[in-house]
């Protein structure tokens, strides 16, 4: 339970950094949110995961090109997380003139078999930015995602979120609310790639190596019978560039465990090919 002190110094900073990402330009808050983001990378006790990481994925690379990822890495996060709240209030007209959205059909080919869709990503390049443009397109997802413990920040990021028809769908109790999306034949954004307790899980391969993963998204997908469509989001310029693949079926014979694999499969070709991407602060592996 968060202190009336730190949740008070949130809503300041909160604060703060919106009346910034209303004044300055793109470029600006982005160079801004780069430099933060390797300062928070090289002084932060977290540098230490992000290095066990890269090592552990990695072990066959020297030390300094897995510094480097880890310090693209740090200015990649800090530009998200400066440039969202800009996001979050343009016009639709910013979005669509700065955001470029590739395979729009795979989405709209995998809606058609009218059992819903998936989307299926990992904490990689702009995600929330992804589904702001797809909402404004006329694809609102469910997300699911976990309350903040601050309620005032909470209700103003939710406004944000959902500005264009997105809906939240909270982590605790997720399985009603997705069905009843799936049942509506909508969309619903999931991330699988954080760590997962090993009763809740299963032992997969991501990023090369044994890993407990999240066997929910295998679960529904074969109780509801809906596709599964990868998506993935690139800087590109000061904009982003967002990729949607080919849907992903589940074949005779498949298994929980075994379409787990295969999500694993398809979000690590993604992160190893941009690794510097991907959320390498995120502890996956219990350093």
């Amino acid at each position: 339970m968060k202190s009336a002190a730190t949740i008070r110094f949130e809503l300041f900073l909160y604060r703060l950094s919106n009346g910034a990402s209303a004044l300055l330009p793109f470029w600006l808050l982005q160079n801004l949110g780069r430099a933060v983001g390797v300062i928070f990378f090289l002084l932060s006790a977290r540098r230490r995961i992000v290095l066990a990481n890269l090592h552990r994925v990695f072990p066959g690379r020297s030390g300094w090109i897995r510094f480097g990822i880890g310090l693209r890495c740090g200015a990649h996060f800090g530009r998200i997380a400066f440039d969202y709240l800009k996001w979050s209030r343009s016009s639709p007209e910013t979005l669509r003139g700065k955001i470029r959205l590739n395979g729009l059909e795979h989405l709209q080919r995998a809606l058609e078999r009218g059992k819903g869709a998936f989307l299926l990503s990992a904490h990689f390049g702009h995600w929330e930015v992804a589904a702001l443009t797809l909402s404004l397109e006329g694809y609102p997802q469910g997300m699911v995602h976990r309350p903040l413990d601050n309620a005032v920040l909470e209700e103003e990021l939710s406004e944000r979120r959902t500005r264009f028809g997105n809906t939240l769908i909270p982590k605790k109790g997720a399985l009603k609310g997705m069905l009843k999306v799936l049942h509506k034949n909508g969309t619903v954004d999931i991330l699988i790639d954080q760590k997962a307790e090993a009763e809740a899980g299963v032992e997969s391969s991501f990023l090369g190596i044994p890993t407990p993963t999240v066997v929910s998204l295998g679960k529904l997908v074969l109780s509801s019978g809906a596709a599964v469509v990868p998506l993935f989001s690139y800087p590109e310029g000061t904009g982003y560039r967002v990729e949607l693949l080919e849907p992903l079926l589940p074949s005779p014979g498949d298994t929980p465990e075994s379409l787990t694999e295969t999500y694993n499969a398809v979000l690590s070709r993604a992160i190893l090919e941009t690794p510097h991407l991907w959320l390498w602060f995120h502890n996956r592996w219990r350093v």
